[in-house]
């Protein structure tokens, strides 16, 4: 799986997905940080990467305006803002759930 951390999820996360065999890239690592929305939604596609975000309230708009007008993208995975250990807990949970890669246009949670 293939993934594109925004940056409002912990760096740590990424160290420790990546430890179960986790394809991730953060914002930091691409040097992306600051950029749009709608732009770090661009690159994660162009990367083929799921975007993983606690930021819903801009991402699902974002998605569905894409679908609108048949603009597609590589996955987005949403949180709501959780401490590391239970983001981690949830990702493993996930991981078990998903273990191949987030097909395009889909969106999944992250759940207890």
């Amino acid at each position: 799986m293939k993934l594109y951390l925004d940056e409002n999820i912990p760096v740590v996360l990424c160290t420790a997905l990546s430890s179960h065999g986790v394809d991730c890239l953060t914002t930091q690592q691409a040097g992306n940080l600051g950029l749009s929305d709608v732009q770090q939604l661009a690159f994660a596609t162009t990367e083929s990467r799921a975007l993983v975000t606690l930021n819903c309230k801009d991402f699902l708009p974002l998605v569905q305006q894409g679908q609108e007008s048949n603009r597609t993208h590589a996955g987005l995975i949403l949180s709501k803002e959780l401490p590391v250990p239970e983001l981690l807990r949830r990702f493993r949970r996930f991981l078990h759930q998903h273990p191949t890669d987030v097909r395009t246009n889909l969106i999944l949670w992250l759940y207890p």
